[in-house]
């Protein structure tokens, strides 16, 4: 039977085979070129494929009347041997360093990677890299510079936002990821660009963790400011109570020592003048810590031992503000007065917007040496974080103090 005696359909169907396998060999062909396999592969390759187009053109001419089992089995023997020749292309493949190697090793990677020309033309661009860019653009890299400048200038599809950016680093977020993409020249010419994406979810979660136990711990502590606060507010509440209940209880003494004095007069004068004089004592230094202000009390005491202090604008009249600038004040008279022989301790008062500068020198004499912060200086400072300011001892030019007091 010849082949041309077939049906219409049936020596099309078999012609269109042939094809395949010419199609399939030239292929393996050109993958054995561009893979630069061994020289012994390309050659017989090109053999295979000259013997299956000299056998497709003798099946297309009814002139040469090829035989049906002959065309048959040329059509299975070749599809037996091309199946082994993919078999050996595949394990040279595996086995062997090539150009497809690499290119499938970089498309592998969860990394993207981008290699583009100066003007944006893009030379190699990885699988996750264009994955990157569907989500955050809407389409692959095809201009790597508009790519970047996108990325720059935040113009991303919905859903999706930039942390960060600077000229060479920046961080978007959509919403399955976390991506750092950097963006930089290669070479000295830098006509070769190189960008590379990196996720980074994990490490981001990490910070955002350890931000929100930050402003956990920040809560914590405001909390526990204002506990010693109060702590310290119903400790002074509760002294000045019981003084205030020991004066009462002393005054009933009295009154009823006087009564029974005038009833019966079995009670010595002498006596209960002595308990007037002392309780009208009481009752003076009680209304005396009353009324005396703070500033007032320290500008007394330093008066008492022969200093001064001198003011260059308003000292702070609430609190805690107040307390930790009396504080200051006194811990700056006893070092100038025990240490630098001085006289004199200056406070200067600077208000801005955000804060007031508290500084504090001396005309002593200055430092010999860094100082250590140790008792009262030492506490000031404890009383000063606490109560949310922060404090700096200079001792370049002299000794200078300085409390930042936020508004």
């Amino acid at each position: 039977m010849l082949l041309y005696d077939l049906p219409d359909l049936s020596r099309t169907i078999l012609l269109c085979t042939e094809f395949l396998i010419l199609w399939i060999t030239m292929m393996l062909l050109a993958e054995t070129v561009y893979q630069r396999m061994y020289r012994g592969f390309s050659v017989f390759f090109f053999l295979i494929v000259t013997i299956n187009y000299i056998f497709f053109q003798l099946c297309l001419e009814e002139k040469y009347k090829m035989s049906f089992w002959a065309v048959i089995i040329y059509i299975l023997g070749m599809i037996a041997f091309n199946f082994l020749l993919v078999r050996k292309v595949n394990r040279y493949r595996h086995e062997n360093f090539t150009i497809i190697s690499v290119k499938q090793g970089l498309d592998a990677m969860e990394e993207g990677i981008c290699f583009y020309t100066e003007n944006g033309l893009p030379q190699f661009v990885n699988k996750a890299m264009n994955r990157e860019s569907i989500t955050l653009t809407g389409g692959t890299i095809n201009d790597a510079s508009a790519f970047w400048r996108h990325l720059r200038r935040k113009e991303i599809s919905p859903g999706c936002s930039i942390i960060s950016d600077t000229d060479n680093i920046v961080i978007a977020k959509t919403p399955d990821r976390v991506c750092a993409f950097s963006n930089r020249s290669m070479g000295k010419g830098g006509e070769l660009k190189e960008m590379i994406m990196v996720d980074i979810t994990s490490e981001y979660r990490t910070f955002e963790e350890l931000l929100e136990k930050n402003r956990s711990l920040e809560l914590q502590q405001e909390r526990l400011k204002a506990y010693n606060r109060d702590v310290t507010r119903a400790t002074i509440e509760k002294e000045l109570l019981n003084a205030k209940i020991h004066i009462h209880d002393e005054l009933g003494e009295i009154l009823i020592a006087a009564k029974r004095y005038l009833g019966t007069g079995d009670v010595d004068r002498e006596t209960i003048k002595e308990l007037w004089m002392n309780n009208l004592k009481l009752l003076g230094i009680e209304q005396k810590k009353e009324e005396q202000d703070e500033y007032e009390e320290i500008f007394k005491a330093a008066s008492d031992i022969g200093m001064k202090i001198e003011i260059n604008g308003v000292l702070p009249e609430n609190n805690p503000a107040k307390a930790v600038t009396v504080s200051a004040l006194h811990e700056c008279l006893t070092n100038t007065f025990r240490h630098a022989e001085g006289d004199t301790v200056f406070a200067a008062v600077e208000r801005s917007g955000e804060s007031t500068m508290l500084t504090f020198t001396n005309n002593g004499n200055p430092p010999t040496g860094p100082i250590k912060e140790l008792g009262g200086l030492k506490s000031l400072r404890k009383i000063a974080e606490e109560a949310g300011f922060s404090m700096d001892i200079d001792t370049e030019n002299g000794f200078r103090l300085t409390i930042i007091i936020p508004e």
